[in-house]
């Protein structure tokens, strides 16, 4: 890896302030900010905060940016990095999903960062049926046939994949080198399932290293590849909070449990009820945290939240 390498910056904000070196913008409950620049990339997230107020996710490189646009993808990059985001077209799931990750494969080679380090997948009515198979499980095949030609990583990077009210949207953060794939001892690996989950299996590893940084998929209340708890969202977070304690603790960032400082964390949850989640991930990532808490659909109808992080190091 490149000495001068920095990871990115992630900033969850309630409003959007003029910001220094913007990579893209991801809004909540909230539509493209009046001072973010004309050509920045930012997409709006078919799902809203819990609170109900408008949330920013604004991705920030160390050094200039320069917007760079391809095809259907509005993106930027940056210091080594960079970030594109895009709608998915109408038609049948799977080749909405393949059209949409190749052309995101094509914006990081022409952005020269051609190494996706995490995605995040934002599926309208994901459990919703569509010509007699779940949509996403419909999505996972999407993805599967766009990796098969274009992924060149031995296992898929770090992702997320959570069901929202509205357009779907894809959007990736890109590198020039493959972040290590981490995987989690209690855990079967996502891209191992077996057929019970689908014709492909979800296509994504459960972290992601960076150097410093640590890219946390989208986890939740699953042991080996079953579901915990269900029907119990408080023995479900308590069952995540275990999931990502192990999960970073394989990722060789151990010291980084609890910090708070350089911890963002976004939640997902079907209902009301985020204070649930509060003891268990205090303990895990530190009082101090960054939190998003969002109204989504997790991905399985008997899980009632999911978690993802990101740590900037240090």
């Amino acid at each position: 890896m490149p000495t001068s390498f920095l990871p990115p910056r992630l900033h969850y904000s309630l409003g959007y302030e003029a910001a220094e070196h913007v990579l893209g913008v991801v809004g909540f409950g909230a539509g493209r900010p009046a001072g973010l620049a004309a050509d920045m990339p930012f997409i709006q997230a078919p799902l809203a905060p819990l609170t109900g107020a408008a949330a920013y996710e604004i991705w920030q490189a160390h050094g200039p940016v320069r917007a760079c646009a391809h095809g259907p993808v509005t993106g930027a990059t940056g210091g080594g990095l960079a970030f594109g985001a895009v709608r998915l077209a109408p038609g049948p799931t799977e080749d909405a999903v393949e059209q949409a990750y190749e052309a995101l494969f094509r914006f990081l080679a022409e952005a020269g960062c051609a190494v996706p380090l995490r995605f995040w997948n934002y599926l309208g009515d994901i459990l919703g049926d569509e010509a007699g198979m779940e949509r996403y499980r419909r999505f996972n095949i999407g993805r599967h046939r766009a990796f098969m030609r274009h992924l060149r990583q031995a296992v898929p990077p770090a992702a997320s994949g959570v069901g929202g009210a509205g357009d779907s949207v894809i959007y990736v953060l890109g590198g020039q080198q493959a972040a290590v794939a981490v995987e989690n001892p209690r855990q079967v690996s996502a891209y191992d399932y077996p057929p019970q989950y689908g014709p492909r299996s979800p296509g994504f590893s459960r972290a992601g290293r960076l150097g410093g940084a640590l890219f946390v998929s989208g986890t939740a209340s699953i042991v080996g590849h079953e579901t915990r708890h269900a029907g119990d969202a408080a023995a479900q977070a308590a069952e995540t909070a275990e999931n990502l304690r192990a999960l970073i603790s394989a990722a060789g960032l151990g010291h980084a449990l609890g910090r708070g400082a350089g911890w963002a964390v976004k939640t997902y949850m079907r209902e009301d009820g985020a204070d649930l989640l509060t003891p268990a991930l205090a303990q895990v990532f530190g009082a101090g945290a960054q939190r998003l808490d969002l109204r989504g659909v997790i991905c399985r109808s008997d899980l009632a939240l999911e978690v993802e992080a990101f740590y900037q190091g240090g």
